[in-house]
C-alpha cells in the first residue's frame, strides 16, 4: 500500500506533493485544485502566482520525500497511525482516537 503525508483539503485524497496555503491551514493535490481555491476566496490567480518567493507569498508548492509524525493515510483519505500499544500499522477511529485492532487509545 502507498502511503501519503498529506491528506488534500479540496477532494480528501492523500497526496505526498502538492500547494500549501496558510502554513498548512488548506492543501491542494493539484494546481486546477489549487487554482478554484484562489478564485474562491474572490482573488485572480494569475496575480496571486506574482506574490510566490516574495514577503508576500501565502502558499507555495512542495512535495514530502519521508512521512513526519504518527498519522498518515491511504489514496481515499482514511487516516492511519501507528499504534504505540500494538506496535502495528493501523487504521484508527480519529474521533475516539482509538486503535481498530486492539482498542486502545492511541
Amino acid at each position: 500500500m502507498v502511503w501519503y503525508a498529506r491528506k488534500s483539503s479540496d477532494d480528501g485524497k492523500g497526496m505526498n506533493k502538492g500547494v500549501i496555503f496558510h502554513e498548512g491551514g488548506h492543501y491542494s493535490r493539484t494546481i486546477e485544485h489549487a487554482k478554484k481555491y484562489v478564485e474562491s476566496l474572490g482573488l485572480i490567480w494569475e496575480e496571486e502566482l506574482k506574490t510566490i518567493d516574495t514577503e508576500e507569498e501565502w502558499f507555495y508548492f512542495t512535495d514530502w520525500e519521508e512521512l513526519d509524525g504518527d498519522e498518515f493515510y491511504d489514496f481515499d483519505g482514511n487516516t492511519y497511525k501507528l499504534c504505540h500499544n500494538c506496535k502495528g500499522l493501523v487504521r484508527v477511529l480519529i474521533e475516539l482516537n482509538l486503535c481498530k485492532k486492539c482498542g486502545i487509545y492511541t
